[in-house]
């Protein structure tokens, strides 16, 4: 069987033939895409690669150790799962209409991969293995764990056409709803951790998993996550805030000097 790698962009490309075939499945999540015509498969994504040779098995140790923390740990899996994964601090004193001030922009490393490692889901064979792999860049090693973790959480949508005409449609399937909530409740554990450094020390915003501090807090916010079990990495930047009737933005420039507006809820 033919297997062409190619990039998400060019999925247009490939629907232009569907007319051809009796069959067609199309496989989609949120991150690729896989065409089966029958005797030629097509996977897309952002690199139009096949990706590092061990990520699958990267992935399915994830998710052998997700069943056996279920299975011996065990989780809540009914408890609410709403993240916050921004919050901005009405109360740091930073809320001059669109006056600057410095802050420090303070970023966990890997936050997510480390949070399931330091609640022991991980278990020390798939750290290990991972630890083994070699890649290209820092890049590739990030995307591997975002990757390996957040399957976890994949939802799947296939659809089938009959000579380009869609016939019909399989519900959305999250592979395993156990799972997601387990890959949620990591992510919640991060944004709890992430709450409880900012309202330590008076900071201004996190989000997702970086957060925005007075300078003169750095050190103490480094020790906070040391002690939490995370390492992190610091920038210092000038930053405003940006609010109107209908937009609201904690603006911030990021090490390429392009501004970024991180959204105020």
């Amino acid at each position: 069987m033919a297997v062409v790698y190619d990039k998400l962009d060019n999925y247009n490309k490939y629907e232009n033939l569907f007319g051809r075939f009796k069959d067609v499945t199309v496989s989609k999540t949120k991150y690729s895409i896989k065409i089966d015509y029958g005797k030629k498969k097509v996977f897309l994504n952002k690199e139009g690669k096949s990706g590092h040779s061990g990520i699958l098995t990267l992935i399915n140790k994830v998710k052998k150790d997700a069943q056996n923390y279920l299975d011996t740990v065990g989780f809540d899996t009914t408890k609410s799962n709403d993240i916050f994964w921004s919050f901005f601090n009405d109360e740091s004193g930073m809320l001059g209409q669109g006056l600057e001030f410095e802050v420090a922009k303070i970023d966990l490393t890997s936050a997510y991969w480390t949070k399931a490692t330091n609640d022991k889901v991980l278990s020390k064979e798939t750290i290990g293995y991972f630890n083994g792999l070699e890649f290209d860049n820092v890049k590739e090693k990030k995307g591997a764990r975002l990757r390996a973790l957040g399957s976890l959480a994949t939802v799947k949508s296939t659809i089938v056409y009959n000579y380009g005409k869609r016939s019909r449609d399989v519900i959305p399937n999250i592979f395993n709803e156990d799972f997601r909530s387990l890959y949620m409740g990591i992510c919640n554990g991060v944004a709890q951790d992430m709450q409880t450094v900012l309202g330590h020390v008076d900071g201004v915003y996190y989000y997702w998993d970086c957060i925005f501090v007075d300078p003169s807090k750095i050190k103490q916010v480094e020790r906070l996550f040391k002690d939490l079990g995370y390492n992190c990495t610091v920038e210092k930047h000038t930053a405003k805030v940006f609010k109107s009737k209908h937009n609201s933005y904690f603006c911030c420039p990021n090490m390429k000097g392009e501004l970024i507006e991180y959204p105020l809820y």
